[in-house]
C-alpha cells in the first residue's frame, strides 16, 4: 500500500532543536519508526513535515518520500499553519502519487486529515499524542473540536495510550482499538560494563512542568547533601529550561547536576548512567520510558508502565519525600536493584517496532472488511 503520514513536525527527528524552543518530541520518535518499519515490510511511506534552514524540500530519505512545507512560527499559529500547508501539499499529493490510506498524527493533523479524506474519498486513520485538557482554554475548546472531529471521521482510531482512549471515548463514539507505542531494539544496547563511581541518576525528555522536574531537582539536591556518590544527568530541552539552568547554578550543583540539553543521541547518554529516573503524571507512554527499558535501565517512575519491584520502581506523583527516599535507597543499595534491569529489557522486547507494526498493518488491511 501507498500510505501518506501527516502531523510529524520534523524529519528525520532532531532537526529543529536547533530553530524550535518546543522541538520535536513523542509524535515525531513515533512516526519516524513507523514510517521505517512500514517501508521494511513492503509499503510505500509518504511523509509530509516542516521545512527548517539547510533542508530540501523534497528528499527520499532511506526510502521514505519526505515532503516538507512552510508554517508561521508562533506558539499558537505553528501547529496549525503546518498543518493547514500540509493539507494543501497532500490533496495534490493523494492524486499524484496515488495514496491508499491516510494515517494522521495529533488533534490538528486528524482534522486536516478528515477533509483530505472527504475531498479524496481516500480511507484515514487518527492516533492521538496527548490531549487537548493539557492546553489553555481556547486553545483547548478548539483542540476538543478538531480531536471529537478526527475520531468520528476516521476509519478507526487508533490509540496508543489507555489514558488517551479512556478520556477521548468518553466524549464520543467512533471506531477505535488500542495498541501500543514501541522501540526501535535496534537503537538501544543494555548489560553495558559500568566503568564509574557515582551512582547516575538520568532524567531525559522535555522539559516542562508534567514531567516533575520541580520534585525531581530539590529531591536530588537533599540527595547531594546527604550523600556523596551521585550524579544526575539531563537532558532536553524546554519551557523549563531557564528554571533547571537557574536551579543548578542557585544551588551549586554544576558538578553534581549535569545539563547536557537537547541531545539526540540519548542511546549513548543511557549506556553510561544507571538510573533512569521520570517523576511525570503525564497520562501517555512516554517513548523515554522504552528507550530506558530496552537499555536495561534501573527505571525508577510514577508512571503506570511498570511493574513494581519487578521492572521497575514505582514512586508517588508529586511527593517529594517519596522520590528522596527512593533515590537514596538506591544510592546506597544499588546492586540490589540490578536484578530490575534484566526485566527492563524484557518488558522493552514486548514493545518491539518489529511486532508492534503488525498491528498497524493489520489495521490497514481490514480497510475493506
Amino acid at each position: 500500500m501507498k500510505i501518506l503520514l501527516l502531523g510529524s513536525k520534523e524529519y528525520p527527528f532532531g532537526v529543529s532543536h536547533k530553530y524550535d524552543k518546543k522541538a520535536g518530541g513523542g509524535i515525531e520518535i513515533h512516526v519516524e519508526k513507523l514510517a521505517k518499519y512500514l517501508e521494511k515490510n513492503g509499503h510505500s511511506v509518504h511523509l509530509i513535515t516542516r521545512i527548517f534552514p539547510g533542508q530540501k524540500e523534497n528528499e527520499i530519505i532511506g526510502n521514505i518520500n519526505v515532503y516538507r512545507t512552510k508554517f508561521i512560527y508562533n506558539k499558537y499559529l505553528r501547529n496549525f499553519t503546518f498543518n493547514f500547508s500540509s493539507f494543501l501539499k497532500a490533496r495534490k499529493l493523494i492524486r499524484k502519487e496515488k495514496i491508499d490510506i491516510i494515517h494522521c498524527h495529533g488533534a490538528v493533523a486528524g482534522f486536516f486529515g478528515s477533509l483530505l479524506s472527504k475531498f479524496t474519498k481516500k480511507p484515514m486513520f487518527f492516533t492521538p499524542h496527548g490531549l487537548s485538557w493539557k492546553w489553555v482554554l481556547g486553545v483547548q475548546e478548539a483542540l476538543m473540536f478538531f480531536e471529537n472531529h478526527a475520531a468520528k471521521s476516521s476509519r478507526k482510531t487508533l490509540f496508543i495510550s489507555a489514558a488517551a482512549q479512556k478520556k477521548l471515548t468518553k466524549r464520543a463514539k467512533f471506531q477505535n482499538v488500542l495498541l501500543s507505542n514501541a522501540i526501535d531494539l535496534d537503537d538501544y544496547k543494555s548489560n553495558i560494563k559500568r566503568t564509574w563511581k557515582p551512582v547516575r541518576f538520568l532524567f531525559s525528555g522535555r522539559l516542562e512542568e508534567i514531567k516533575g522536574l520541580r520534585y525531581l531537582l530539590p529531591a536530588f539536591k537533599k540527595l547531594a547533601e546527604n550523600a556523596d556518590n551521585c550524579e544526575l544527568w539531563i537532558a532536553g530541552n524546554g519551557t523549563m529550561r531557564e528554571y533547571v539552568e537557574e536551579f543548578i547554578k542557585q544551588n551549586k550543583l554544576e558538578k553534581r547536576i549535569i545539563f547536557l540539553g537537547w541531545r539526540t543521541d540519548v542511546d549513548k547518554i543511557l549506556q553510561q548512567t544507571d538510573v533512569f529516573v521520570l517523576p511525570s503524571w503525564e497520562t501517555g507512554q512516554p517513548v523515554a520510558l522504552l528507550e530506558a527499558f530496552a537499555s536495561g535501565k534501573i527505571v525508577l517512575t510514577s508512571l503506570d508502565f511498570i511493574t513494581d519491584d519487578k521492572d521497575g520502581i514505582k514512586i508517588k506523583a508529586k511527593d517529594f519525600d517519596d522520590l528522596y527516599e527512593k533515590m537514596l535507597d538506591i544510592t546506597n543499595n544499588l546492586k540490589k536493584y540490578e536484578k530490575l534491569q534484566k526485566e527492563a529489557r524484557k518488558t522493552a522486547e514486548k514493545f518491539a517496532w518489529s511486532t508492534v507494526i503488525r498491528n498497524f498493518i493489520r489495521e490497514y488491511d481490514n480497510i475493506n472488511n
